[in-house]
This record gives C-alpha cells, sequence and structure tokens, in this order.
C-alpha cells in the first residue's frame, strides 16, 4: 500500500485501508492532530494530579507508567513544550529509556469531567525527578469509556516492595477481573525522526469484567467504538510488545504487565456484548506494587458510553 503522506504511519494506514476509512481518516487526522498544544490543552495539563506516560526500557519493551504531584506538577514555556516534575513510582522498571532524544507519549486524564488529552513526544533533557517534552503530535480524545472519579486524599502508608512474577497470581487476576480501566503502551517498529512513529499510551475502559483472564499468561479485552484512529492497533501491526498498567484507585496498587500482542477479529468475550474485534495479551511478566500510588480516588460512577449500559 502506498504510504498516505500526513499524521498516521504506515501501521495505522494499513488498518485504516483495511476496514475501509482510509481517505476519511487521513482528513480527520490532518484537522485533529497537531504539532503543538492548543492553549486549552496547556491549561488542562497544568491542573492535572497525575497523568499516564509511554516509554520504552533499554530493550525497547513499552511500558505503562503514572506520575503524579500537586497541581502545577507539569508546565509548558510554550505550545510546543511540557515539563514534568515527578519521581518514578514503586513498580516502575528502572531501565526505562528517558532520556535526550528518547520518544515518549502521554495521556492526561481529568476524571472528575471525564475529559482526556494526549500528546506524543522526544524527550529534549530529563534527571531523576523531571522530564522536558518537545511536542511531536497532540489531539484530543472523546471521554467515552472514562469512568467518573474523584480525588479524595493523598495515602498515608508506605508502598510494599514491589513483587516480580512470570505469570499472573491469583491476586492478580482478580484486580484485573475487577478493573474497569486499564492503561496500554505500544510502540512503532522504528523510533526515529519521523513525528508519527514513535511511542503511544492509551486508556481503555469498560464494566468490570471487560478484560478477560484465559490462563496464568494470557488476557483479552475488546476493541469498543471510538475515533478510530488505532494508534495502539496500528502499532502492534509492526511491532507487538505492549506494557499494560491496572490502577487500583481506592488501594494504590499499581499492577505492570509486559507482554506481546495479537489482534483477534472474533473476540468472544464472555457475556458482555461485543464486538468482534480486540486484543489478546501473552504475559511474559507481571510486577505488583502494593500502595505505589500516593493518592486515592473514590468512584463516582460509569460512564454512560460503556458499551454494557448503552450498547452503540
Amino acid at each position: 500500500m502506498p504510504e498516505q503522506i500526513g499524521v498516521f504511519h504506515a501501521g495505522e494506514q494499513s488498518l485504516h485501508e483495511k476496514l475501509g476509512i482510509g481517505e476519511r481518516q487521513h482528513q480527520l487526522g490532518l484537522r485533529m492532530i497537531r504539532d503543538h498544544m492548543p492553549d486549552q490543552h496547556r491549561d488542562f495539563f497544568a491542573g492535572l494530579s497525575s497523568v499516564h506516560i509511554g516509554a520504552v526500557d533499554s530493550a525497547g519493551h513499552p511500558w505503562a507508567m503514572m506520575r503524579v504531584g500537586p497541581a502545577g506538577f507539569m508546565t509548558s514555556k510554550d505550545d510546543k513544550t511540557l515539563n514534568i516534575s515527578s519521581r518514578p513510582l514503586a513498580g516502575e522498571p528502572t531501565d526505562l529509556h528517558l532520556a535526550e532524544g528518547a520518544k515518549v507519549s502521554v495521556v492526561g486524564i481529568e476524571f472528575e469531567t471525564q475529559r482526556r488529552n494526549r500528546l506524543n513526544a522526544t524527550i529534549t533533557a530529563a534527571d531523576s525527578g523531571h522530564l522536558s517534552l518537545r511536542v511531536d503530535q497532540s489531539y484530543g480524545n472523546c471521554p467515552k469509556y472514562i469512568q467518573v472519579r474523584t480525588k479524595t486524599s493523598e495515602a498515608s502508608t508506605h508502598p510494599s516492595p514491589s513483587v516480580v512474577t512470570s505469570t499472573l497470581q491469583d491476586i492478580d487476576k482478580e484486580q484485573i477481573m475487577n478493573a474497569d480501566t486499564l492503561l496500554i503502551a505500544s510502540r512503532a517498529a522504528q523510533l526515529g525522526d519521523d513525528p508519527r512513529a514513535g511511542v503511544d499510551i492509551n486508556h481503555r475502559g469498560g464494566m468490570p469484567g471487560f478484560v478477560s483472564v484465559l490462563d496464568d499468561t494470557t488476557i483479552q479485552f475488546p476493541d469498543y467504538k471510538g475515533n478510530s484512529f488505532y494508534n495502539t492497533f496500528g502499532n502492534i501491526v509492526t511491532d507487538k510488545r505492549v506494557g499494560l498498567q491496572f490502577v487500583d484507585f481506592e488501594t494504590g496498587t499499581l499492577l505492570n504487565i509486559k507482554g506481546t500482542a495479537v489482534l483477534v477479529e472474533d473476540l468472544n468475550n464472555g457475556e458482555l456484548p461485543l464486538m468482534g474485534r480486540g486484543l489478546r495479551i501473552t504475559v511474559e511478566s507481571v510486577t505488583r506494587a502494593e500502595g505505589a500510588l500516593p493518592m486515592r480516588f473514590t468512584f463516582g460512577q460509569y460512564s454512560d458510553r460503556n458499551p454494557a449500559i448503552h450498547p452503540d
């Protein structure tokens, strides 16, 4: 397939063409995806107390991580720059490639209002408590499948030592099956100068049970209707490596999963409505960090766009 010059890389374009939406998504992407942050996005990030970041480790494997701080821990001196001042949380890999020139992705979610904005970026400066990012792509996402939560308190307990296993333990399976939210990090095959091909992090949400545990090393979840950009799926077409993070907002436990993903066209997801297409993840390692998140959130309500509530 000849590559169409625009904002999507070849993996994303191949899925658009396969689904018969290539020209539509090309035009939509040109309208929605910018090389800078509009002022409302700059204000949005500055007001958050948490953010999700996708980055790769020393072997090039993508990971999803979370950084937190008081409102204002993210700043932007101009529309091409985002600065993040926050230290790693327990359970985060120690060999993440967070150095000048590295590709990263950021998604900010304001759970109270279900607002969500994203950017893909290149690191221009970094130390143990600070990242400076140059925006490569910036765009908003719809509020679909974001469950309403309110930050209620700072945690007073210290995190437990992280536990790393090669398979899912029963406590991990329980957390996954009860989850209504996950973050998934992926990457394009080549991480070079092309602003279209980098690292991605994306939110997935649904009613508890939308993620199925098939066995000790396999989980899957459906592809609910969204903007059809297929950033995650397009990356997986070119590189199957993924990193997932499940956040227990009430206890502060972070569950990081390293694995590989395949696209499944006829996904059977139990009794939940769906849908056909989805992702099946083969687990390579699991890191469980209890109490790692130094803040707590109170659940408000499920998104009214969750398919179990409002089928499309």
